[in-house]
């Protein structure tokens, strides 16, 4: 989360100060959940995958999901 224009936060992902272009369409997320645990599960590592692959592209290097915990957890992302 960052300020934004007229005092409120804008909540995405940042990397390096740059906002990522991405985002989750939460309804199909809620649809995989209705439809039972492992919809749901493969739904999350669906989006794990294109995520890390989004990030890499961004860098233009391969990342892995570990890095990108870190590097949230150090607050560069």
């Amino acid at each position: 989360m960052r300020p934004a224009a007229n005092n409120k936060v804008e909540k995405a992902v940042f990397i390096d100060g740059e906002k990522l272009d991405w985002s989750v369409d939460v309804s199909s997320l809620m649809e995989c959940k209705r439809m039972g645990p492992e919809y749901f599960l493969a739904a999350q590592k669906d989006i794990e995958k294109h995520f890390v692959e989004s990030v890499s592209e961004v860098l233009g290097r391969h990342v892995t999901s570990a890095e990108i915990k870190q590097a949230t957890i150090t607050g560069w992302i």
